[in-house]
């Protein structure tokens, strides 16, 4: 399968994105859809939902229960501010206040709106969107299983399309990065920020259809088509590259799973985590590979009460193959202080700052004002001593004592 191809970053790191399961050819309509939200994390909340077609679109904001993380703020432009018992949602560009609904509004307006554009396509709609790192389509279903709209969301829609997964295919030769905005600007000739969801949307749909097109069997026609999202070459070329609703859900139950294993390392990680971000990324990169391997707190604590530091290495060394020897070592020494009670922990490194061993920069400011009061003084001495010799004169041998006149008596 092409999904299964590695894919290389800037920064020349590699990875190997899980490959869609495919829907077979059918009948399908594309519409581009993006979200804005809180954060990135699976319980993190929708503040902007929006949708695109090429005869309608669809734009609704949100009142969230919590506050955007600083993250958020500045890439969606959007902040809540609270006046006394109310909150509202404030747009940071246009420095107005947005109209938003409850998250169940929001949700079943936007399940009406698919309904009501979903057209002929007798298989169902098929979501498009762009992300590196796939989040979109869990905080979604995880929106719409609160409120118990999953069935009828399956009934209209058949899965999710990530057009980076096909810019990576489509465009490997051409290009070393799969975002959003350099799709954009290499194949629509257009630039923008894409803070908010209504862009995103349209430009997801426009990247895909775009990249469709070359599947088309008249690509060489004398006249170009008005692409619909429905045509028969594109649905064909996007099948391949479609995740089934079903097929999320079990990812969503995977990682829920998963972070259940991670979150019983807390006890080892937990001064790690409290560190600067650095070291919190590396520490959740080696919690993350011992809970993806199935290796929980417990597992590890029996083995070390039954082997020591030995069954310690016995585990990572046969049930971790997918880490690097360095980070092995460093998992084993934390493991190891963590359980041995006479080893004190493995503790973060104490922050340093560039400037605290710096001397302050001397001003020409501060020098004048230092000059300018060491002129004063000499200033005030002369002036007491100048004082001090007219009010008491003085000679070569010292003072001089003043003789007082006395009166003569006339008889």
């Amino acid at each position: 399968m092409v999904q299964n191809e590695e894919i290389a970053l800037e920064d020349n790191v590699k990875i190997v994105p899980r490959a869609p399961k495919g829907v077979p050819d059918g009948d399908y309509k594309l519409i581009g859809w993006g979200i804005d939200t809180t954060g990135r994390r699976l319980i993190d909340e929708i503040c902007q939902i929006a949708a695109y077609s090429t005869t309608s679109q669809f734009s609704q904001h949100i009142m969230p229960f919590a506050d955007l993380n600083p993250g958020s703020r500045r890439r969606h432009n959007l902040r809540i501010i609270n006046i006394g018992r109310y909150r509202m949602l404030k747009n940071l560009k246009t420095n107005k206040f947005v109209k938003t609904k409850s998250e169940i509004s929001a949700l079943i307006d936007f399940l009406n709106w698919l309904e009501a554009n979903r057209g002929d396509a007798k298989d169902g709609i098929i979501l498009v969107y762009h992300e590196f790192r796939k989040t979109s389509p869990g905080m979604l279903l995880e929106a719409l299983r609160r409120y118990n709209l999953i069935d009828r969301f399956s009934k209209v829609v058949k899965g999710f399309a990530n057009g980076f997964n096909i810019a990576a295919v489509k465009c490997k030769n051409s290009t070393k990065s799969f975002s959003l905005r350099v799709m954009s600007r290499m194949l629509l000739n257009k630039e923008d920020d894409f803070g908010n969801a209504v862009d995103r949307a349209q430009a997801s749909f426009d990247v895909v259809v775009y990249l469709g097109q070359g599947e088309r069997p008249d690509l060489n026609g004398s006249e170009t088509q008005t692409v619909n999202g429905n045509e028969s070459h594109i649905n064909t070329f996007i099948s391949q590259f479609v995740n089934p609703v079903s097929a999320e859900e079990e990812e969503i139950a995977s990682f829920k799973v998963l972070l259940e294993r991670q979150n019983t390392f807390r006890p080892v990680f937990g001064a790690l985590m409290k560190a600067t971000l650095p070291e919190r990324r590396h520490a959740s990169h080696l919690r993350r590979l011992l809970a993806e391997n199935n290796i929980d707190y417990d597992k590890l604590k029996t083995a070390y009460e039954n082997s020591a530091k030995t069954g310690l290495e016995d585990i990572l060394k046969n049930e971790v193959p997918n880490a690097k020897e360095k980070d092995l070592t460093e998992l084993l020494e934390i493991l190891d202080c963590f359980f041995d009670p006479q080893k004190k922990a493995v503790q973060p490194k104490p922050r340093f700052f560039a400037n605290q061993n710096r001397r302050p920069k001397v001003t020409r400011q501060t020098l004048n004002k230092e000059n300018d009061s060491s002129l004063n003084n000499n200033t005030t001495e002369t002036s007491s001593n100048t004082a001090s010799s007219d009010a008491t004169p003085r000679s070569e041998t010292g003072p001089i004592q003043q003789i007082e006149a006395t009166p003569t008596i006339v008889q």
